[in-house]
């Protein structure tokens, strides 16, 4: 795959914010519950909707947000490391969280 440009939005327009080439990356794929018949993203909470984390060779993290809606479009986007962190959690992805945040703690909670 060629490079993929991640836009943001600044005021009524978005702006060029960067790339990244997604086949020379690091690629995270959603969890996903069964629900009748539709797997339906942990993520989300929709069967339709969807969502793909990258890390690229530099180390930024690229949150790819998808639809299986026809005329939806794409969107790429920077995130922080921390919500990368909690998106790996979140779809049980621990083997990449200790690679790349550190062992995990055996149990976290609030404290009774």
């Amino acid at each position: 795959m060629a490079r993929t440009n991640i836009f943001r939005s600044q005021g009524d327009g978005q702006v060029l914010d960067g790339w990244f080439d997604p086949d020379k990356a690091q690629r995270y794929d959603e969890a996903t519950r069964l629900v009748g018949i539709d797997c339906v993203s942990l993520l989300t909470g929709d069967p339709a909707q969807h969502q793909t984390l990258y890390r690229t060779p530099e180390g930024r993290w690229v949150l790819h947000r998808w639809s299986q809606w026809e005329g939806d479009t794409d969107t790429y986007e920077f995130i922080p490391a921390d919500q990368a962190r909690i998106w790996l959690l979140t779809c049980q992805h621990d083997d990449a969280v200790e690679e790349h945040f550190g062992p995990l703690p055996n149990e976290v909670g609030p404290c009774l």
